[in-house]
Formats: structure tokens, C-alpha cells, sequence
């Protein structure tokens, strides 16, 4: 059971946060893939001092790839080619599902209709207060809508009893292409990414978003490449970088700095290309999620 508390009811801004989480679950659920987590249930109580508490009923999960990286590197092991393969290409049709993600018909949630920026949210994302939850669960699609998990780490990402890997959290989920117009926007989404986005996974132009940028999907597609990294060699490959030099995090992802460890014996050339391919400064050179996955499948331990 997750508990989100929104001691200034409606006015919070956690009460938004919470509610585009709860709006991702069913956005996504309708298209039933098990590799994005589900809402069992939820409900939002009311208290005399105007308050407002989620609960949100969710599938439990005894370990996340975190937890097996951490085991891992206890027992100075780590996953073969084969392994890594088979988590990162489920992690790869999580996202792929919401980067190819369109708007079921009638649908206004995704609409950009706040231009002022009263609202940081609504300014990042639009608004996405379009209705009763069980709406987003419809059936009939059309307009392509990218969405971003923004979020994407080995923390984020359970194993079901199954051996899938699940995405979850997603609260940070929200609508993957910005065109940043003002100062004031930048500065919001700076913001935005500094308490949804985890450092050590967090794309370069998210560190400090310049005014006019493109933002777009891509940013998952680095943070896809340092998840690729870690499940090769245990850390994000600016965790490592700060570990082994003190580099510091934010210097080192602006700048594109990392190394890939000498010892690779396990994992293919192919293997590193692909995560070389997501850790390019530039968001334009990287890789879409169906490129990635094509890669993927087109390697030896991908089935």
C-alpha cells in the first residue's frame, strides 16, 4: 500500500504529483503489458482540515534489480550477457510502450492548455486533469502522445515471481516532448528533474534545461544506457566514476564522462555498443527504444 499525504488538500503540490501517478496506471493498463506496473486499487480520503491522503493498492514484488545488483556485488558476482539481456529487453517494452504511446479517443488529458505557468505542472506537461480515472483505460486509439518514465533505474525496476522485469514508480511518468519557451519554464522543469529525476540516471540537458531546448524521450534513452551499465557492472557508469575518482556526478554526466571497465570478459562488443550508443551528449544521436530493441534481439542471448 502506498500512502501519499496532501496536508493542503487540492492546493498541494503533491496532490498533482499524486494524481498524475495514479492517471499513469491507468493510461498504460488498458494496453495490458506486463512489464508496466498496475494499480490493484486506490482511493483519496478527505480530513476535517482539508487534507487529502492517497492510497494506492499495488502488486508486491519480493526484490527489484536494485536488490540483485546489491546482492551481487555482496557476493562479488554479476550477471552474464544473458541475464542482462533478458531484464534489459523487458525494461525496453515497458518503455517502448510509452513512447509509442497514443491518446485514446476523446481524451483531453494530454492537452497543452496552460501557457502562463501558474501551475509548474501544467506548465511542464499540460494538463492532465482530463476526466475520471477509469477513463484513461480506453480501448480506442489515435493521436501519438510519447510519454517519458524520466525515472528509469534499477530501484524502479521489480522482478515479478515470473522472472519479468516491472517499471514502477510512476509518478515522474508524464509527457516525453517540451518545448521550453521562457526562462521560467526552464527553471521549472530544472526543478522538476531535480525531485523526480534520480542524479546518477538523470540525462545531461535535464541538469540544467537551457531556454528554447527540445526535450524529448531521449532522456529515458540515456537513463536506459547508465540501467545497461549497472546491470554489467553494478553502478550507474557516473556512480563508478565517483567511487573510483571522486569525480563530481554533475560535472561528469554534463560532460559525457565515464569509462567503460577494462575487464569486460561476459559481455559482447555489441553489448557495449548499445550502451555507448545511449550515452551520447547529444540527444538527436541517440537511439529511439525500437532501434534498442532491434539491437537487442538481434543478439545471441536476446531470446
Amino acid at each position: 500500500m502506498k500512502k501519499i499525504r496532501c496536508p493542503y488538500g487540492s492546493d498541494d503540490a503533491t496532490f498533482a504529483n499524486a494524481v498524475r501517478e495514479v492517471k499513469n496506471y491507468y493510461r498504460f493498463a488498458g494496453l495490458k503489458s506486463p512489464y508496466i506496473i498496475k494499480t490493484i486499487d486506490e482511493a483519496v480520503v478527505s480530513d476535517t482540515t482539508g487534507a487529502k491522503t492517497f492510497y494506492i493498492l499495488l502488486p508486491y514484488f519480493e526484490r527489484s534489480l536494485q536488490d540483485v545488483l546489491a546482492a551481487n556485488m555482496l557476493e562479488n558476482t554479476s550477471m552474464g550477457q544473458a541475464d542482462v539481456v533478458k531484464i534489459f529487453v523487458g525494461v525496453l517494452r515497458g518503455v517502448q510502450i510509452m513512447h509509442n504511446y497514443k491518446k485514446p479517443a476523446g481524451d483531453v488529458s494530454d492537452s497543452d492548455t496552460a501557457e502562463d505557468g501558474a501551475e509548474t505542472d501544467a506548465m511542464l506537461h499540460g494538463d492532465e486533469d482530463g476526466g475520471p480515472f477509469s477513463d484513461m483505460a480506453a480501448t480506442e486509439m489515435h493521436e501519438w502522445c510519447p510519454y517519458a518514465h524520466k525515472d528509469i533505474k534499477p530501484a524502479n525496476v521489480m522482478i515479478s515471481a515470473e522472472g519479468l522485469p516491472v517499471l514502477v514508480d510512476l509518478g515522474s511518468c508524464s509527457k516525453a516532448r517540451i518545448t521550453v519557451k521562457s526562462r521560467q519554464q526552464a527553471l521549472a522543469l530544472t526543478d522538476f528533474a531535480q525531485e523526480h529525476c534520480t542524479l546518477p540516471y538523470r540525462a545531461p540537458e535535464l541538469l540544467d534545461v537551457a531556454t528554447n531546448a527540445e526535450i524529448t524521450e531521449a532522456t529515458d534513452i540515456w537513463s536506459l544506457g547508465c540501467l545497461l551499465y549497472a546491470c554489467c557492472f553494478g553502478f550507474s557508469p557516473f556512480e563508478k566514476l565517483e567511487i573510483e575518482q571522486g569525480a563530481n556526478l554533475t560535472v561528469a554526466i554534463s560532460q559525457g564522462k565515464y569509462h567503460i571497465p577494462a575487464d569486460t570478459t561476459g559481455f559482447s562488443d555489441e553489448l557495449i555498443d548499445i550502451i555507448k550508443s545511449c550515452l551520447v551528449l547529444d540527444p538527436t544521436e541517440r537511439p529511439s527504444v525500437n532501434e534498442l530493441l532491434d539491437r537487442c534481439l538481434s543478439l545471441p542471448s536476446s531470446e
